[in-house]
């Protein structure tokens, strides 16, 4: 960790330098999961010519390789700084903290979710937590607990979120989740149409927010330039104990759908989405 922290101290400038090559590491010679991308962007945008789609699939390992810098730059980055690289929009927030509110705060793989994330630690109103999932190498577990909670996010681990929501009732906070993600075999989950194909998605998020009556809003991120971004937060539902079943879920996909149809190349295509087929029964 040690190494990753002093090339952390490095100005973005002299990262992005080392974003071109991993770039052209990744693109070019080893090729990192070019059949998993190109499959999901044939599925996803059937309508599209193969010229467009090879381009969102370069500007695609672009800005993969640009996250994964200014993702390393979060272990020394000053918040200064960082607040003026994310805007955040923060007036439904601040509302909900008004009011003493619980909020679920859902996002996907899009832009740069690890500094949303980072970056609306102090800035919200609503005290901050995040779910995250273990990861298997101890090594880079550490290391994202020890980015994720630089400013003072609060984070718990995806298996003890209900327990620990259960200690924190009657106090406001924000429970931010990346919610896109493919669930694993065996948790409850949804299926749905998602950018043209059967998905499954995690079905917890809005069984949680309508037996306790937590509020979902979805954070969504734009990419303004290269190391610069604008987010902003919306109401998914406000009154989530008269919600009808999967209504919330459906609001988030149609969020995360039209945002990845604005900006294509921003979202996580290297990820095996839809490893899991949908059960014929």
């Amino acid at each position: 960790m040690f190494f990753l922290k002093l090339l952390s101290y490095l100005p973005l400038s002299a990262l992005y330098l080392l974003s071109d090559f991993l770039f052209f590491l990744a693109y070019y010679l080893v090729k990192y999961r070019r059949d998993i991308v190109w499959k999901n962007l044939l599925n996803s945008f059937p309508n599209k010519s193969e010229g467009e789609l090879r381009k969102i699939e370069k500007y695609f390992y672009k800005n993969l390789a640009d996250t994964s810098v200014e993702t390393l730059k979060l272990l020394t980055i000053s918040e200064d700084e960082l607040l003026k690289r994310v805007k955040l929009d923060t007036a439904l927030t601040k509302k909900y903290q008004k009011h003493g509110y619980q909020v679920f705060g859902m996002t996907s793989h899009f832009c740069n979710w690890e500094w949303l994330l980072v970056t609306g630690s102090n800035q919200l109103g609503l005290e901050l937590h995040a779910v995250y999932q273990r990861l298997r190498n101890s090594f880079f577990n550490n290391l994202m607990i020890k980015i994720r909670s630089r400013f003072g996010v609060i984070l718990h681990e995806k298996n003890d979120v209900v327990k620990d929501l259960m200690k924190m009732r009657g106090s406001a906070y924000l429970m931010s989740m990346v919610a896109d993600q493919r669930p694993f075999s065996g948790e409850n989950k949804y299926w749905t149409v998602f950018l043209n194909q059967d998905s499954a998605f995690y079905s917890g998020t809005e069984l949680l927010a309508r037996r306790m009556d937590i509020k979902v809003i979805y954070a969504s991120m734009k990419r303004i330039k290269r190391g610069y971004y604008e987010a902003h937060f919306e109401e998914i539902e406000s009154a989530p104990t008269t919600a009808s079943p999967n209504e919330i879920t459906e609001k988030f996909i149609q969020l995360v759908e039209r945002d990845i149809e604005n900006d294509p190349a921003s979202y996580l295509w290297s990820h095996n989405r839809w490893k899991h087929k949908k059960p014929t029964k």
